[in-house]
């Protein structure tokens, strides 16, 4: 079987990093793998072809709006090249690219969906995000198959669709996202000042919602002063949360350690791992947390209902709500037995999700049933 993918992460060109080597396990399991790395733009720009394997090459494509006219046009000259089985699309923009060479090839294509699209957060957010919600709709029933990565995104596509008597119910299967398994006997970095540490791992962008935990964090320490707050991640965010930590008076309970090449060490120490997205597709952090033992606090987004169920594995809360958010925390930071007996339950939870092997002949699977379409 031959694949070609349109990806939009810059990342897959550098052979070394994670998603590189996810990308060559997957062209180990088929004829042939090409990617399209679609980017606005890259720090050094790329040959015309990176080979990541002997069958797997990565063409990189730039430009703000430039990249997806190149993307169609590159794809095409690969398309008279190659007798590729199946077009893969990972973002809504790349998904309306692969309907278009579908349309003219005559070639499957799966729509995969990474994020919760049909979150009403999602649509309130940006502008960009209203129109993707209006591709979205057009693209889902035309495409051969749908891969979501939570039951969460399924259901809440199968719930729009459901309502639209002239368009034929969709084909969504679920795969969540890859978790490999990490170090657990790495040595935790302390931090001797708090009786208790709250981590955070995130991008510093305002659909993470972090500001939410730093308001919920003044009222923490009213009752816990000792309790400190770890934020572990950089963006465009970060001189704005930095700026209400200063008014809220918390540089002693918040530290910002900005982007880490590793994050096992902050993990380790953590007692209780808080997300507070207004939308998430999945919630890989979370999950890494969870194997290394944390407690988790969420928002009602991304894997909380699935993995993260409130009061069995963890506590859910609803979004952007302050209030719920600090009872939440008060509960954990309050019961040792409570925090315990939920991270024991989450770490048996993510015990169940498919291994790396399971993940990539899912995948495989997955691409498989969409040919025979």
């Amino acid at each position: 079987m031959k694949i070609l993918m349109f990806s939009a992460d810059p990342n897959i060109l550098d052979a070394s990093s994670a998603v590189a080597q996810r990308m060559i396990e997957y062209g180990k399991r088929v004829e042939k793998l090409d990617i399209l790395v679609l980017t606005p733009h890259l720090a050094v720009r790329p040959p015309s072809g990176v080979e990541l394997a002997d069958n797997t090459g990565v063409y990189a494509l730039t430009g703000r709006f430039l990249r997806f006219l190149k993307a169609f046009f590159k794809s095409r000259h690969l398309i008279k090249k190659e007798k590729y089985d199946l077009l893969v699309a990972q973002d809504i923009e790349h998904a309306f690219i692969c309907w278009l060479l579908s349309f003219f090839f005559k070639i499957k294509w799966q729509m995969q969906i990474h994020g919760d699209i049909f979150s009403p957060y999602f649509t309130r957010h940006r502008m960009s995000n209203k129109l993707r919600v209006i591709l979205a709709k057009f693209l889902i029933p035309r495409a051969n198959c749908t891969r979501v990565v939570s039951d969460r995104i399924k259901n809440s596509i199968l719930r729009t669709f459901d309502v639209q008597a002239d368009v034929e119910r969709p084909s969504v299967a679920v795969l969540p996202i890859l978790s490999l398994p990490q170090d657990l006997n790495i040595e935790p970095k302390k931090f001797p000042e708090f009786d208790k540490t709250i981590l955070m791992v995130s991008r510093l962008t305002s659909e993470k919602n972090i500001g939410l935990a730093i308001n919920a964090m003044a009222e923490v320490v009213k009752k816990h002063p000792k309790t400190g707050l770890i934020i572990v991640g950089d963006g465009p965010e970060r001189q704005n949360l930095e700026s209400r930590i200063r008014n809220l008076e918390l540089q002693k309970n918040i530290k910002m350690d900005g982007w880490q090449d590793s994050v096992a060490q902050y993990y380790k120490d953590a007692d209780i791992f808080l997300l507070t997205s207004l939308y998430e597709g999945w919630g890989m952090s979370a999950v890494e947390a969870m194997r290394y033992g944390a407690a988790v606090a969420m928002t009602d987004v991304g894997l909380a209902g699935e993995v993260i169920e409130d009061g069995k594995s963890g506590l859910v809360v609803p979004v952007n709500d302050k209030n719920a958010l600090v009872v939440a925390l008060l509960r954990f930071l309050e019961s040792d037995n409570l925090r315990r007996d939920l991270a024991e339950a989450a770490a048996k939870k993510v015990k169940e999700l498919p291994s790396e092997e399971e993940y990539y002949q899912k995948m495989v699977e997955s691409w498989q049933k969409c040919r025979l379409t």
